[in-house]
């Protein structure tokens, strides 16, 4: 669930809140990457949550420019964890949709 700069995570089964937090800015677009780890994009970076323990948010890395006025329309993460991909579009010239894509590799930090 969220609203605005909050962000809480509920098992539904039970309705009880496991977690929450505030971001320091609205969540854009957000996807479970695993079974317990939620992904967040804000206007400026993407962020892993994970639900065990009582950590807050991990700013994974900051969004590249190209995608900072796109509508955030995917996030994935490789099988292996080593790499992730951030999509989004855009409108560009005479109604064309522009798509961009942002790779990073946590190796490589």
């Amino acid at each position: 669930l969220r609203s605005g700069v909050n962000v809480q995570i509920f098992n539904l089964d039970t309705r009880q809140k496991l977690k929450s937090h505030q971001l320091t800015e609205p969540c854009v677009y957000w996807k479970w990457t695993s079974n317990s780890n939620l992904a967040m994009v804000t206007a400026s970076a993407v962020y892993h949550w994970s639900l065990e323990g009582d950590s807050a948010p991990q700013q994974v890395f900051d969004r590249h420019p190209s995608l900072q006025n796109a509508q955030i329309i995917n996030y994935r993460v490789s099988q292996d964890g080593k790499w992730c991909v951030l999509g989004g579009i855009a409108p560009g010239a005479n109604g064309v949709v522009n798509g961009s894509m942002q790779l990073y590799n946590f190796e490589k930090k």
